[in-house]
């Protein structure tokens, strides 16, 4: 995009004086949007002026090394077609934004000639040429400050092509090219179009955005009420395994007292084993508490049961309980 169309205007501010002094600082323009009493700007429908455009003027004056000249009677301007001597009235390099008043040049260090003047009512304005863009009316640069006694700076605006084209490239500013400026608006329009289009659709993001945010909360909520209640279920699960265990360990743990593959003996012994190693263990012992004996003439005789002695021997050997009566039998 091509740079804006750029326009010369001034505009002159009384300087006010006291004490015999002069102030080393001048109010050079007004908070925007603002107009001339002679109906300018006529391109535009006030000039601009604001903190923010404030501060680009500011950074492009911080940029040049020099000190801008404050001249009289806009000379600066004029020497190149009048031949005059250009005499400064003073020197300054800096600008302040003040809210609600405007631009000031501050730091002016005025020459004991223009301070005579001042003070002597010789001369009363101080004035500020700047450049501004066309249609828009945002003030872009300070040109020059200049000491006058005539507010308004006369031929500027009846300045022909040539000069302002001369006068443009003497201050690096864009020629006025209608063909350009209008190129430019027709380029603005379509980049307000364009900015607008994202505009919304970063809108439309931001609402997409909240509403999953709200869903992820809700899923969240709900993922961690089913975690809960998953634990919980998983937690009676494991009660419940504990409870079934220890019920059957005390069922083995009874069977075995009664039907003798335990004996009484071993009962603490028993009640410290897991119910895995008690049914292996209980798997290898058969119930011969009351063991039968077979007669050579077919009869079967009934001996007496085995001792709790013998009983906890035969668990703690392992040696099955036949093998211990046959043993104990060929004695």
């Amino acid at each position: 995009m091509s740079t804006p169309i750029t326009k010369f205007a001034a505009l002159s501010f009384e300087i006010t004086t006291g004490n015999d002094n002069v102030t080393d600082e001048a109010h050079i323009l007004p908070v925007g949007p603002f107009r001339a009493t002679d109906g300018r700007p006529v391109d535009a429908e006030a000039w601009q002026l604001d903190a923010g455009i404030a501060a680009r003027v500011i950074s492009r004056l911080s940029a040049i090394k020099n000190d801008l000249m404050i001249d009289y009677e806009h000379q600066s301007l004029r020497s190149k077609d009048n031949g005059k001597p250009v005499i400064a009235a003073g020197w300054f390099h800096d600008l302040e934004w003040r809210d609600s008043l405007g631009l000031y040049a501050t730091g002016i260090g005025w020459t004991g000639k223009a301070k005579a003047h001042i003070l002597a009512k010789e001369i009363r304005y101080i004035s500020a040429v700047f450049t501004y863009y066309e249609h828009t009316g945002e003030v872009v640069e300070i040109i020059s400050i200049t000491l006058t006694n005539t507010p308004a700076l006369d031929g500027l605006d009846s300045l022909d092509d040539q000069e302002l084209a001369a006068l443009s490239k003497r201050f690096s500013l864009p020629t006025t090219n209608p063909e350009i400026d209008m190129q430019d608006q027709t380029q603005l329009a379509a980049l307000t179009v364009e900015r607008d289009g994202l505009t919304n659709k970063v809108a439309a993001l931001t609402i997409e955005r909240d509403s999953l945010s709200t869903q992820v909360a809700a899923l969240t909520t709900e993922r961690d009420t089913l975690k809960i209640r998953v634990d919980a279920f998983d937690a009676e699960k494991v009660q419940a395994a504990l409870t079934a265990d220890k019920a059957r360990h005390t069922e083995l743990l009874t069977a075995a007292l009664t039907d003798g593959r335990l004996p009484p003996a071993l009962k603490d012994w028993a009640e410290k084993r897991s119910l895995a190693d008690l049914t292996e263990y209980l798997q290898g012992v058969n119930p011969l508490a009351m063991l039968t004996k077979q007669t050579t003439d077919g009869r079967t005789t009934q001996t007496a049961a085995l001792t709790s002695v013998e009983l906890d021997v035969i668990a703690k050997t392992g040696i099955s309980q036949e093998d211990f009566l046959a043993q104990k039998s060929a004695k």
